[in-house]
């Protein structure tokens, strides 16, 4: 028992020494989109861990904001993000319905923008081309544009 005393504080003193210079297994993600048409409705924005529903099954997302418009730009903030890899999906929800609207064909009437502004031409962004690594030295801010 006494030597259970002895090592308890040394390994507590180590434990405590090691956690102190540890780097954060989270961080803050902010996302800036710029380009937003008016200020009508909000800004949704979508963080996604995998290709799983990236980019339009909302409720596949890993988190989920939305926010108000100023000038043309929105700020989306996601919190306690883990350290890994993401996307980011976002949309102008002009009527505030809480989905992307889309015209008979299919195209969207609203704006959207996803992370490394991936916009291929015929398709929806896809989660490997939009996706980027946060990590404990990586930046905590992606800035995104809105497209039409």
């Amino acid at each position: 028992m006494r030597s259970f005393q002895f090592i308890s504080p040394l390994v507590l003193c180590a434990l405590t020494t090691h956690a102190l210079g540890a780097e954060p297994s989270d961080k803050t993600l902010r996302v800036e989109v710029s380009q937003v048409r008016n200020a009508m409705g909000d800004v949704g924005c979508f963080l996604f861990n995998s290709a799983d529903g990236y980019p339009e099954v909302h409720a596949k997302a890993l988190q989920e904001t939305h926010v108000a418009i100023d000038a043309n730009r929105a700020v989306c903030e996601f919190k306690n993000i883990p350290l890994g890899t993401y996307a980011v999906s976002v949309f102008h929800d002009e009527n505030k319905n809480g989905k992307l609207d889309k015209n008979f064909m299919g195209i969207p009437k609203e704006g959207y923008a996803a992370s490394n502004n991936d916009r291929p031409a015929f398709s929806a962004p896809r989660f490997k081309e939009a996706s980027f690594v946060v990590s404990a030295d990586s930046p905590t801010t992606i800035k995104v544009q809105m497209g039409y």
